[in-house]
């Protein structure tokens, strides 16, 4: 089997080969099966790099956190609890983007986590989460029962 890497230098070299022999974008298509614009950018990335501009670069990723069961169990602490009273946040409901924004972002609990990841860990432990209109606990607003009982009517 052929090494991915050497397959795609392989086919970056044949493109270079064909347009020094005088080749179209066109007749370099139908040669290597390629799209014009893919083709085009070779061409421009070895004009300007050399060789270097067509060899294939390993990527290194930082490793992300794994969610480990640690990680989920305060997940699912967090939406289950009220983030006024429990992180003193200025709202009394989390949805699940800013959830999932919190816990990246300001508890650097994992990497990344999205909003349907957050979801899934709630429904495995069998928590339904609610829309945003459903809040957590009672208002703070002193006459939250008054209003509320005047909407109804």
């Amino acid at each position: 089997m052929i090494d991915q890497d050497n397959e795609e230098s392989s086919y970056r070299a044949k493109i270079l080969l064909l347009k020094d022999e005088g080749y179209t974008i066109p007749e370099i298509r139908v040669a290597t099966k390629r799209h014009d614009t893919n083709i085009r950018k070779w061409i421009h990335r070895f004009n300007e790099k050399g060789i270097e501009g067509i060899i294939s670069r390993k990527h290194m990723h930082k490793p992300f956190k794994k969610i480990t069961s640690e990680i989920e169990k305060e997940i699912i602490n967090m939406a289950t609890n009220n983030p006024r009273d429990h992180y003193g946040l200025p709202f009394s409901t989390w949805s699940l983007r800013v959830l999932a924004g919190y816990i990246s972002k300001e508890l650097n609990l994992v990497d990344s986590i999205s909003h349907t990841e957050i979801r899934n860990i709630l429904l495995k432990h069998g928590i339904r989460y609610r829309k945003s209109k459903v809040t957590l606990g009672d208002s703070i607003d002193p006459e939250y029962h008054l209003k509320k009982r005047e909407l109804k009517n």
